[in-house]
């Protein structure tokens, strides 16, 4: 999900709010408390909290929310193109956090779970190395989980991506959807290089 036009231009979206930890904090400038964006939205199962970026952290390149989750992708301060590790953090519907750093150089896309393969898939757009990866790769775990209704224990379970990348990218040449065949196929030959 894209959240930058959320609430521009006057228009207000029904169930997202846009809010700034310690706003106004004294002592603090604009910069600081933009950096400190968080994302709410109102699920069936609970409201969520999508970490956009933080000080602590670092600049996120890749936050979603799910069904009972919320997970965000961020490349640390130190990082170092040349060896890509990220810090990811997961909520659980409890405010619960886990964290991992996964360096995306040893991500097996055969065999590896949602949370590593989404810290690739972003890796791989903000890098631009394949600027649609994230995208293609999130619609590919909602086609297989229906409308991503995917779990929080799910991201913890193995899978093989590239399987699951064709499975979608064949949906949508039998459905007759050119584009969303093309968009799939993009990132499905860059994952077979």
């Amino acid at each position: 999900m894209n959240v930058n036009g959320i609430e521009t231009a006057g228009y207000r979206v029904p169930g997202y709010d846009t809010r700034r930890a310690q706003r106004n904090a004294p002592g603090r400038d604009y910069a600081a408390q933009a950096s400190n964006t968080v994302q709410t939205t109102q699920m069936p199962s609970g409201t969520f909290e999508l970490h956009i970026s933080n000080a602590k952290d670092g600049k996120a390149i890749g936050s979603k929310c799910g069904n009972d989750y919320s997970l965000t992708v961020y490349q640390p301060k130190d990082f170092d193109p040349a060896n890509p590790v990220y810090k990811v953090k997961v909520w659980d519907k409890s405010g619960n956090v886990t964290e991992r750093m996964v360096d995306v150089s040893k991500v097996d896309t055969k065999d590896c779970d949602y949370i590593d393969m989404f810290a690739y898939s972003s890796h791989l757009s903000a890098s631009g190395e394949c600027p649609g990866a994230q995208s293609a790769f999130i619609r590919a775990g909602a086609n297989q989980h229906g409308f991503d209704n995917k779990t929080y224990d799910e991201l913890f379970g193995m899978s093989d991506w590239l399987s699951v990348v064709k499975d979608a990218m064949e949906t949508q040449y039998n459905a007759g959807n050119l584009k969303g065949y093309l968009d799939y196929k993009r990132f499905w030959d860059f994952l077979n290089k």
